[in-house]
């Protein structure tokens, strides 16, 4: 017979209560604050905001931040002062729709400032429980610094990002086509948009012309603008 040696590991199975005892000791440690007076070399990620547009924080979320974690790991094994933040993303059209939802309320309806506090309030209990579950993960993000992109300090400092732009000759105007939702009566970005072939009739319009007298448009040219679209996450 082979000697087996006992395993040095009795648990059968995971206690939750070993992560939180290890959790706390990262952040009594302050393991992962990012040093800006380094002198190691930094590695920088730059980590794309999540929204905290519904509950619970999507599985896809979890596992790309998952796998960023694995990156800023790696880069600080290998000698990096790794700057990893965390940001959450409260602007923008998903907030606007789940605040709608939540509280039984129409944004045209409401009035501004009763509406901004009511994304806030929304916004503050999702964020604390996105938060509360990036770090039951045991992300190694410095949690102390995380951003939020409606704060003052924030729009201070895109303002001015878009100034310096602006003085650098970098900002342009143009004329472009834009996807516009009837309903939140807003324009949207062609990711945001479900299409729906409909069908439809061949119209020919007659347009008066200063210079030649008349002109014909069919429809057929604008089939493709009069395609029915919608918000993806719309009720």
């Amino acid at each position: 017979m082979i000697d087996v040696p006992e395993p040095k590991i009795k648990e059968k199975t995971w206690k939750k209560e070993l992560e939180a005892k290890i959790w706390h000791s990262w952040v009594r440690e302050k393991l992962y604050r990012f040093d800006v007076c380094t002198r190691k070399p930094v590695f920088t990620i730059d980590t794309p905001p999540p929204y905290p547009s519904g509950r619970p924080w999507h599985i896809g979320a979890a596992s790309h931040y998952a796998q960023i974690d694995m990156i800023a790991r790696t880069a600080r094994m290998q000698g990096f002062e790794v700057l990893f933040p965390i940001g959450i993303d409260r602007n923008g059209l998903p907030v606007e729709l789940y605040t709608e939802k939540k509280y039984g309320v129409r944004i045209r309806d409401t009035p501004r400032e009763k509406f901004v506090q009511l994304c806030i309030t929304a916004l503050d209990d999702l964020e604390a429980e996105m938060i509360g579950i990036m770090k039951s993960m045991g992300l190694s993000s410095d949690f102390d610094g995380y951003y939020r992109t409606d704060s003052e300090e924030y729009r201070a400092l895109t303002q001015a990002t878009f100034i310096e732009l602006w003085n650098r000759g970098l900002i342009y105007e143009d004329t472009r086509p834009n996807n516009y939702c009837t309903d939140c009566r807003t324009t949207i970005a062609d990711a945001e948009i479900i299409y729906e072939e409909l069908p439809t009739q061949l119209v020919y319009m007659k347009f008066k012309v200063k210079e030649t007298g008349k002109t014909i448009v069919d429809t057929s040219i604008l089939r493709t603008s009069m395609r029915l679209f919608r918000y993806s996450t719309a009720k």
